[in-house]
């Protein structure tokens, strides 16, 4: 069955909250982010659907004083839906999501060690700027990517 790409509902918060908590760190309770997250950002909150389950999502945000400047926020896929498209799917969805209401380009944070991920943002267009030891505390390592979204949309680099 093909998968969907749609808006985040109410309805969805048990399942994001489920696959938040399969893929955080143990002890994270994602249920009062992926909650605000639904009102904050309920236009760049995008969930992946298969078959009437919710297999994925992704949250995508403009910087509130440079609003030409999207994050992906997060951006996760259950794991026996990973290697299908769906991640690219989802990133596909929010940078056009970001891109329509004003971004130039988009950034996001990917730990070093997640080379799937990095590679997906990589096939999508996104380059490495920096990188930032203890981003998220002592750890919390981060490469942060950034794509211009003022080239060809859509393009993905095969590199």
């Amino acid at each position: 069955m093909d998968p969907m790409i749609r808006g985040y509902r109410d309805e969805d918060y048990p399942a994001v909250c489920a696959l938040e908590r399969e893929n955080s760190p143990e002890g994270c309770k994602p249920e009062v982010f992926i909650r605000q997250a639904g009102v904050l950002f309920a236009d760049t909150f995008l969930v992946a659907e298969c078959g009437g389950k919710v297999v994925g999502y992704t949250i995508g945000a403009l910087v509130q004083h440079r609003p030409a400047t999207g994050w992906i926020v997060r951006l996760v896929v259950a794991e026996r839906y990973r290697r299908r498209g769906l991640g690219g799917n989802l990133v596909a969805a929010v940078t056009g999501s970001l891109r329509e209401r004003g971004a130039g380009e988009v950034c996001l944070s990917v730990a070093p060690g997640n080379h799937g991920a990095r590679g997906l943002y990589e096939r999508h267009g996104f380059r490495e700027t920096d990188f930032c030891p203890a981003y998220f505390g002592e750890g919390g390592d981060r490469h942060i990517l950034r794509r211009d979204l003022a080239g060809r949309e859509g393009l993905i680099n095969p590199d």
